[in-house]
């Protein structure tokens, strides 16, 4: 399976995404454009899920035109966290799992999906492993190409190593969350073959905001960012680039999860691609500095608690 070193995230394409997202969600033309221009500059794989809003749909009428040419093209679509209702049999949960993914096939308009992930992580503690058993039986009816799991923190991580099943991790990754590469776990991972996507590397745009405009609820965040700013300048380079450049470099990493909501984004992004290397001396430094942040301000989904 050939991934290109950018995946394009399309949560941005489906509905309103990021904190510093000040254009909002992008209109069908706008947003099938976006993969199009992607796809003619050398990216091949989408990460979706039904959660975001009608991004599927949009990756589907763009995979419908000119389909011929897009039998390389990856989709990464997720199961939704399971309904807590159901009763946990594997009858149950089957017919679940694969009602899923038979919408989403068909709102992709595809007949296999290459990459289908656990949305929701503590899901595959269920009666050990009882979804992971659905998805592998699906997996052999040829409906799911790979099984992966979307982490959030450490115990998950560890968690995923247990089932043999599951051999594509999805996990944050940024200057100010490293903590994978600070316990040792994406080289296990990358031992044992896993394919390993970054996400969250601009920290849902919580990076390129102004220090001293952040909502009350991110306050937390300010002394770090400031911080950052001041080691961005000191050594000469802009933000987004420094964070960018700090994922591409760390060997491990099969491909960045980045999403953009306008064409000028994913240009810088692409070029990024071609910068040189960050510095031993810079990697080490945002490994030191910016080490322990609390999760209130690593976590996006902590930050309006």
């Amino acid at each position: 399976m050939q991934i290109s070193k950018i995946t394009l995230g399309t949560a941005q394409l489906g509905m309103n995404y990021g904190i510093a997202n000040i254009n909002g969600k992008p209109d069908f033309n706008d947003a099938f454009n976006l993969l199009d221009y992607s796809w003619k500059n050398g990216i091949n794989t989408y990460d979706s899920s039904p959660l975001y809003g009608n991004s599927e749909e949009i990756i589907g009428s763009f995979i419908s035109a000119n389909i011929k040419e897009k039998k390389t093209l990856i989709v990464i679509s997720k199961l939704s966290k399971i309904d807590k209702k159901l009763d946990p049999t594997y009858d149950n949960y089957y017919k679940f799992i694969k009602k899923n993914i038979m919408k989403s096939l068909n709102t992709l308009k595809i007949n296999c999906i290459p990459i289908y992930l656990l949305h929701h992580a503590p899901d595959i503690y269920i009666k050990d492993g009882l979804v992971i058993r659905c998805l592998n039986q699906i997996k052999k009816e040829g409906l799911i190409k790979r099984i992966g799991l979307s982490i959030y923190n450490i115990k998950e991580a560890e968690k995923a190593l247990k089932f043999r099943e599951i051999d594509i991790i999805q996990s944050p990754l940024s200057i100010f969350d490293h903590r994978l590469i600070d316990f040792g776990l994406l080289k296990k991972f990358h031992k044992f073959g896993y394919l390993i996507f970054a996400r969250s590397i601009y920290l849902q745009g919580l990076f390129l905001l102004s220090p001293e405009k952040l909502p009350d609820y991110l306050k937390i965040a300010k002394k770090p960012l400031l911080k950052l700013r001041g080691f961005a300048k000191e050594f000469s380079i802009d933000i987004a680039k420094l964070a960018f450049l700090y994922v591409r470099d760390v060997p491990e990493i099969t491909s960045l999860v980045i999403g953009v909501e306008n064409k000028n984004q994913l240009v810088n992004n692409l070029k990024f691609l071609d910068e040189k290397p960050l510095t031993s001396e810079i990697f080490k430094n945002i490994s030191e500095e910016f080490c322990d942040l609390s999760e209130k301000i690593i976590n996006p989904s902590l930050w309006n608690q």
